[in-house]
C-alpha cells in the first residue's frame, strides 16, 4: 500500500511526506476481480461550494496539497473534507492513502466516506481512474474522469447506496458478477467540475442522460437515486440539479426521439452532448462533445 503523509498548517505551508509498501491492501481481492462499486452520498451544493479549480486541485498534483494555502483550505471544512475524500477515492487506486493532519477537523462518525480522529485524517483511494495524478498535474481526459465520478455519486436523499460505475476508462472494467447485479441502467453522467469562475455562485457544468432502467420508473436501487430523472417542475434539470440532456439513447426506435450519446458500448455510453436538442431520432452534433462519461448502474431488488 502507497501511503502519504500531510501535515496540514492551515494559513501556513507545511508538507511532510513518506512512502511506505510493506502494507497489504484489504481491498487487493476486491480490485483484482475489477469491483467498480462505489458508495454514493455526496451532496450537490456540496460539490457546488467546494470550488475544484479555485482551490488549484486540476493544476497541481495531489501531493502537492499543503504546498497551497488555498488548496488546503478545502480540508478547513467538513464539506470541503468530504468532496477530497470523493476526490481521492475516484483519483487514486485502493492502496493508496493520503493521511493529513488538518487541526480543528471534527472527528468522523463511521459511516463517513473518510476518516478523521484527533485531527488526523485519512483519505483513502478506491477507483483509480487517474492514478498519476498523485505525482503529476491532472490533464484534461483526467479532469473529465474526475467529473464524471464525482457526478455518478452526488446523491440528493442523504442516504449511503451502492452503485456500479462503468465506462471506457480501464479502471471501471467490472467482474461479471457485478454487472449480473448490478443490472438496472440510471443513466449517464459527465461535464466538467474544474470551473475557474470568480463567481461562486455558478454551478459546475455537470450533465446527466437518463438510462433505460430509470426511464422505465421507480423501482429496486433506483429509489432513493434522482439524478438522471427530470425534474417535473424545471425538466432543464434533474432532481440532483445537474443539467437534463434527455435520454441517453432512443429506448423507443418505432418513435424515433431525441438523445444524448453516441451509443453504447459494453454497458457504457460514449461521446454524449449537453442537449438532446431538437433532432428528432439523430445523435445531435455540432455541440461540444464530451468523452469522459460514466455509466451507473443499480441493484433490480430493494436498494441497499
Amino acid at each position: 500500500m502507497r501511503t502519504m503523509l500531510l501535515v496540514v498548517a492551515l494559513g501556513a505551508t507545511a508538507c511532510t511526506l513518506d512512502m511506505s509498501d510493506d502494507v497489504t491492501s484489504s481491498t487487493d481481492q476486491a480490485v483484482g476481480t475489477h469491483n467498480r462499486l462505489a458508495t454514493n452520498r455526496l451532496a450537490t451544493n456540496r460539490l457546488a461550494t467546494n470550488r475544484l479549480a479555485t482551490n488549484r486541485l486540476a493544476t497541481n498534483s495531489l501531493d502537492k496539497l499543503v504546498a497551497l494555502t488555498d488548496t488546503a483550505g478545502i480540508l478547513s471544512t467538513e464539506g470541503g473534507r468530504e468532496v477530497y475524500s470523493y476526490v481521492v477515492s475516484c483519483a487514486l487506486p485502493a492502496d493508496t492513502i493520503i493521511h493529513a493532519t488538518v487541526p480543528g477537523a471534527a472527528d468522523t462518525l463511521p459511516d463517513a466516506n473518510y476518516s478523521c480522529v484527533g485531527g488526523e485524517c485519512e483519505f483513502s483511494g478506491s477507483l483509480g481512474l487517474t492514478p498519476t495524478w498523485l505525482d503529476h498535474h491532472l490533464s484534461g481526459p483526467g479532469k473529465g474522469w474526475i467529473s464524471a465520478c464525482l457526478f455518478a455519486r452526488v446523491n440528493a436523499n442523504d442516504t449511503k447506496e451502492a452503485i456500479s460505475l462503468r465506462g471506457r476508462n480501464p479502471a471501471l472494467l467490472v467482474s461479471a458478477e457485478e454487472a449480473s447485479l448490478y443490472s438496472v441502467e440510471e443513466g449517464a453522467f459527465y461535464g466538467n467540475v474544474f470551473i475557474d469562475d470568480p463567481d461562486t455562485s455558478v454551478p459546475p457544468d455537470w450533465y446527466a442522460c437518463r438510462g433505460e432502467g430509470q426511464a422505465g420508473g421507480e423501482f429496486g436501487g433506483l429509489i432513493n437515486r434522482d439524478c438522471t430523472e427530470p425534474d417535473p417542475d424545471d425538466p432543464t434539470h434533474t432532481l440532483c440539479g445537474f443539467n437534463y440532456a434527455g435520454d441517453c439513447r432512443d429506448y423507443t426506435p418505432d418513435q424515433a426521439s431525441p438523445y444524448a450519446c453516441r451509443g453504447e458500448s459494453g454497458g457504457y455510453y460514449e461521446d454524449c452532448h449537453q442537449d438532446a436538442g431538437s433532432n428528432s431520432g439523430k445523435w445531435p452534433g455540432g455541440d461540444h462533445t464530451f468523452h469522459q462519461v460514466i455509466t451507473s448502474y443499480v441493484t433490480a431488488g430493494a436498494h441497499i
